[in-house]
């Protein structure tokens, strides 16, 4: 709490200095600690100075239903005129669909998010200022409308949905896929997985022979000579290594057997998104080696 006490000054310190980036942020690590009238307010001013009047309307109501706490009058005077002052600059923005032939897996973002369906076709509060709309199929971009809108501005935006893809016959849906060749992470896997066996197969060979080694100097008593030492360490390393690759080799030729049976000659919607999971030899921002399992839902 002390520490929140703290950053609320701070916060309070940099809107003095229009810092109001910076005071937004002090305020929201406050509010993780403590949420009172005044937090939601000064959080509401900072969004309104940074143009985020949509949320920081959001926030001065907040503000106001919080104000009959003991110590926030004046946030109990000010709110409502900062309210009041508000909702007239916020924009409202209705989109439309417009398809020949509805497209079911096609999407309309709003700056890159996804609007659901109670919100196409209807009157939507966004802030004033630059909009992207974007139509979205099996991942891609087909269709972008950028636009500007002004304080209380109110705007019809349609978007043509391009029709789904066909077969010659004129089915529509998942029929109009491609036959997907092998699963190339299931060859990757099956082949790394039967080399590991294979070498934990020799690993095991090389401990039977420093195991005839060991015989033939200790003379198949408990007792051996210094000399035998090395060929003991030796002995060791090779079961050791012999334990690690065998599992791991044999783990690894499942799952791409698994992978191989499951993923291999599978129809492909060019229309929809995949669910299927992906596994990617590579980090997860595509930089640098690693290991990634992605899927959609």
């Amino acid at each position: 709490m002390e520490k929140a006490r703290e950053q609320f000054r701070e916060g309070v310190a940099l809107m003095a200095a229009d810092d109001w980036a910076g005071a937004l942020a002090k305020f929201k690590s406050v509010r993780q600690v403590r949420m009172n009238a005044q937090v939601a307010f000064n959080i509401a001013e900072c969004e309104a100075k940074l143009g985020r009047l949509v949320s920081a309307l959001g926030n001065y109501r907040l503000a106001l239903n919080m104000s009959n706490e003991p110590g926030a009058e004046k946030v109990a005077a000010a709110a409502p005129g900062q309210i009041a002052a508000l909702e007239p600059r916020i924009a409202k923005l209705t989109v439309k669909r417009k398809a020949a032939t509805e497209n079911p897996h096609a999407t309309i973002e709003l700056d890159g998010v996804e609007l659901g369906t109670g919100q196409i076709g209807n009157a939507v509060s966004v802030d004033p200022g630059d909009r992207t709309l974007r139509v979205i199929v099996a991942g891609q971009p087909v269709a972008t409308e950028k636009f500007k809108l002004a304080d209380g501005e109110a705007r019809e935006v349609t978007m043509t949905i391009p029709p789904p893809r066909t077969t010659s016959g004129g089915s529509v849906g998942p029929t109009t896929g491609v036959t997907s060749g092998p699963s190339i992470p299931g060859i990757v896997l099956t082949a790394f997985g039967g080399a590991t066996l294979i070498a934990g197969a020799v690993f095991i060979g090389l401990r039977q022979v420093a195991i005839g080694e060991l015989d033939d100097l200790c003379g198949g008593d408990s007792t051996c000579p210094p000399s035998a030492e090395d060929t003991y360490d030796r002995g060791r390393l090779m079961t050791g290594l012999a334990e690690v690759f065998i599992p791991v080799g044999a783990a690894s030729a499942v799952v791409g057997v698994v992978l191989l049976a499951t993923m291999s000659g599978k129809k492909i919607d060019p229309d929809a998104a995949s669910t299927e999971p992906t596994l990617v030899f590579a980090a997860p921002d595509g930089q640098g080696p690693g290991l990634s399992l992605s899927t959609r839902f």
